[in-house]
């Protein structure tokens, strides 16, 4: 749906190669319990990144990361069935942020019906905004049921 990754990105068969392992999350299960959880955990990878002397990054930056790490959560929660996956992990200036969900129905965006109002009930901005500030999206359907979405942040 978007560009490549960028050409220094590490590949595997043509594709971008798996990200280093982000450090681990503080609960008992790899998925955080609400989109406030999800955002914490992000901020920590941030954290331990800049620790590891690979880089800070600014509060605009920080804000969008956040913003769509909020995004997926909540459509996943909302639209999905509810969050079957969360993965977060950072090399080469970018973060790569993967959410997954038990519904096989892709994102799309909801077309105004009038100034203020969307067709399908309300909201409708966060996919736009996701596909507006990610580098990358894959989406790709699971064989057994449901979806994930990978998007490709970046960090500078």
């Amino acid at each position: 749906m978007s560009p490549d990754a960028p050409s220094d990105w590490p590949r595997e068969n043509g594709r971008p190669a798996p990200l280093p392992a982000a450090p681990s999350l503080p609960a008992a299960t790899s998925v955080p319990p609400t989109a406030a959880a999800a955002r914490g955990y992000v901020r920590c990878v941030l954290r331990h990144r800049a620790d590891r002397g690979e880089g800070t990054v600014t509060e605009r930056v920080l804000n969008d990361v956040l913003l769509v790490v909020s995004e997926l959560f909540t459509n996943a929660l909302r639209h999905g069935g509810g969050v079957t996956r969360f993965e977060v992990s950072t090399a080469a200036g970018v973060l790569r942020v993967t959410v997954g969900d038990r519904s096989t129905d892709l994102p799309r965006r909801r077309h105004t019906a009038g100034p203020g109002t969307t067709t399908g009930g309300t909201g409708g901005y966060g996919w736009p905004l996701i596909r507006e500030l990610a580098t990358e999206i894959d989406l790709v359907l699971e064989r057994g049921g449901g979806k994930h979405i990978t998007v490709t942040l970046p960090l500078n």
